[in-house]
């Protein structure tokens, strides 16, 4: 639970940060704070040529595995967050290099306020799913330990869209 609240009050506070990097916030969809539960995933191209990527909610959550400027990560689906939030060592492991300095912004979280930085992930895939240039938030280690896949990722999406227990990502 404290993950969740520290994300969405992060999402929040690099939203009126950044308001013209993103767009609005729809309603949020449920979700549980347990990270460790895995989605199935599979691709079907459609007969219009849309790129597709389904996840199977476990959990009350969409965990997938996205290749991250080519680097395999665990993501959570976060309808609730505005931006794709990231840790330092994943931001590392995906080729952004961050002085100390770019931790300029504050967010205040559930655990208090903590220092962010700002990035673009030139790459995102899921599946035949790719989207470029998405703006994301850079926290410290201890600050978040998962990725938060959010609006700034789903946004540039032809669509998404969540019954029951099926997300499907539509480019």
């Amino acid at each position: 639970m404290f993950r969740v609240l520290m994300g969405a009050a992060l999402a929040v506070c690099v939203a009126a940060a950044f308001p013209q990097h993103f767009g609005l916030m729809p309603d949020r969809q449920a979700q549980s704070t347990d990270m460790v539960q895995a989605a199935k995933l599979t691709a079907a191209e459609e007969p219009s040529g849309d790129r597709r990527a389904v996840g199977y909610r476990r959990n009350g959550q969409f965990t997938f595995n996205a290749l991250l400027n080519g680097r395999n990560v665990r993501v959570l689906v976060d309808t609730g967050a505005t931006s794709v939030a990231i840790n330092r060592s994943t931001a590392r492991r995906i080729g952004i290099r961050l002085n100390d300095s770019d931790f300029r912004h504050t967010a205040t979280t559930a655990n208090g306020k903590t220092k962010f930085a700002t990035a673009t992930i030139r790459k995102i895939r899921i599946d035949g799913v790719v989207v470029r240039n998405v703006q994301a938030a850079v926290l410290s280690d201890h600050s978040l330990n998962g990725t938060l896949l959010g609006m700034s990722f789903l946004n540039k999406l032809k669509t998404f869209e969540i019954k029951g227990n099926t997300l499907t990502m539509v480019q």
